[in-house]
């Protein structure tokens, strides 16, 4: 059992916060790790000086965001994998900022530059082998259909999630998540509309950039699409206001 340097609560704060903060402290001292079983809620209770039921507030509360997960008949541990939970409270913080769509798009060309160059040193052969399978699968759908057809959200998601996986970072991926979705769900509905063969164009010279760690062809390829995003931000706008 990880040994936790806890401290007696006496404050007139509320009660299962203080405990919430206590147990985060112990996972920041790695006095807690990933996989380790929490001291069980009548113990951690006589340590802090609290009651059980503040206790197992706490816990459900770190059980809702993914933080730990209990096991029958074995307690409650520290996740050892990054989980959604009920609750991500990564990206409710995210959703509560002011939705203005153009700082979503800056953020979107700031970060998808940053990660995209990070995945062209880190991808494996495997990895590109992913991305070219979503690739394909977009070229495919644009000879099934008209050249006017319009991408999806769902095909956007899927093509930068694949680049994001590329860096093997769990920071980058786990932000890159969770800043994907939200760009998109918020976004989708204020831009102006992109044709699927646009997009599978897009999508296949930066495919080809991460291959041939070619940064000048990637750095081209986002000099050109980036504006079009705000272009097509204001064309939205535009349509919306008809």
């Amino acid at each position: 059992m990880p040994q936790m340097n806890l401290t007696s609560i006496r404050k007139k704060e509320k009660v299962t916060d203080l405990v919430l903060v206590q147990i985060k402290e112990s996972i920041m001292r790695g006095e807690l790790s990933p996989g380790d079983r929490l001291p069980g809620a009548s113990e951690l209770a006589n340590k802090l000086g609290v009651g059980i039921s503040s206790v197992r507030e706490a816990i459900k509360m770190l059980e809702s965001i993914g933080a730990v997960e209990s096991r029958q008949g074995e307690g409650t541990f520290i996740c050892d994998a990054c989980h959604d939970g009920v609750a991500n409270a990564f990206e409710i913080q995210l959703m509560l900022l002011p939705r203005t769509a153009e700082h979503l798009v800056r953020f979107r060309e700031m970060f998808e530059t940053a990660y995209t160059q990070m995945a062209m040193r880190e991808a494996t052969p495997e990895d590109l082998k992913k991305v070219e399978a979503v690739v394909l699968d977009q070229e495919a759908k644009v000879k099934e259909q008209s050249s006017n057809s319009l991408t999806s959200a769902q095909d956007e998601l899927d093509f930068h999630r694949s680049v994001l996986y590329c860096t093997h970072n769990p920071y980058v991926i786990k932000i890159g998540e969770v800043s994907l979705k939200l760009l998109f769900d918020v976004l989708q509905d204020r831009l102006a509309p992109l044709s699927i063969a646009n997009a599978a164009q897009d999508h296949r010279e930066i495919l080809e950039a991460l291959r041939n760690k070619d940064m000048n062809h990637l750095n081209e390829v986002f000099k050109r699409s980036f504006p079009n995003w705000f272009a097509r931000l204001r064309n939205g706008e535009q349509r919306n206001e008809i």
